[in-house]
């Protein structure tokens, strides 16, 4: 069975009570549905729906002033394999950046065309284990030793910082990290905090590839905003880059400012 993506067809993206009325029209549909969407979805709001199913929400969002396009899954465009860079040089005629080896990859400015960053949410898990040796009791053994081990989880909220760089038609993807990028061959600016380091990084970037179009992240890195956006995953950040590239190759205009 063939499935089908439901897209934003504007900037702005439909809000939580739009798609909760919407999301009426669908009886395994839910408010938290809802939510879970308005809070983590952007560009691509939901992927694998049968047709008969896109075609409903579509009515329905349309009826609340959030129009929306059907597309088949398999004709989104695909995020190549990100080539991960921890040191890059910008130079006149192109982004050079070093593959593990530290060889020189130059990348011609006019290729780069999508600039996408974005605080990322990672939830993992720490475990500590502590051991104590106490006294017990009990009628077969009487007074002995005995070790009391002592496991405890802890939930780690951590929000890493990416950057994409994507090359026309998506041929090739590199990607930074700010916690392993090495800034100091751009720049010098101990006073940056990571965030700081990649907004002005972005806007070097847009300085040399203006052709290039910039996701909400990157552009909210880059003016320095004091409330960054931050995806609710890595693939809330990607599905966002998809959804622009999918953009650019209908050549449509490049999305303004959402409001």
């Amino acid at each position: 069975m063939t499935a089908y993506a439901l897209v934003q067809r504007e900037a702005a993206a439909p809000t939580a009570d739009q798609l909760k009325r919407a999301f009426k029209s669908l009886k395994r549909m839910t408010e938290a549905d809802a939510i879970k969407v308005a809070r983590e979805a952007y560009g691509i709001l939901m992927r694998n729906l049968p047709l008969d199913e896109a075609s409903t929400l579509q009515r329905a969002l349309a009826g609340e002033g959030a129009p929306t396009e059907i597309v088949e899954a398999g004709q989104l465009p695909r995020l190549p394999e990100a080539r991960f860079v921890r040191r890059a040089e910008l130079q006149s005629e192109a982004l050079v950046v070093f593959d593990s080896l530290g060889r020189p990859v130059p990348v011609n400015w006019p290729q780069i065309a999508l600039i996408a960053a974005g605080a990322c949410r990672h939830f993992g898990m720490s475990q500590t284990r502590t051991e104590q040796r106490v006294m017990a009791f009990d009628p077969i053994h009487g007074i002995h030793r005995r070790v009391e081990v002592d496991v405890r989880h802890k939930v780690e909220d951590d929000v890493p910082i990416l950057l994409d760089v994507i090359l026309a038609g998506a041929a090739m993807r590199f990607q930074i990290e700010a916690d392993q990028f090495q800034f100091k061959h751009l720049f010098d600016r101990p006073d940056l905090d990571r965030a700081g380091k990649m907004g002005l990084l972005i806007q070097r970037l847009g300085e040399h590839a203006p052709q290039a179009w910039l996701n909400r992240g990157a552009v909210n890195l880059r003016d320095g905003s004091a409330a960054p956006v931050i995806y609710a995953s890595k693939a809330a950040l990607f599905d966002e880059s998809i959804w622009l590239l999918w953009r650019q190759a209908r050549h449509e205009p490049a999305p303004g400012p959402v409001g």
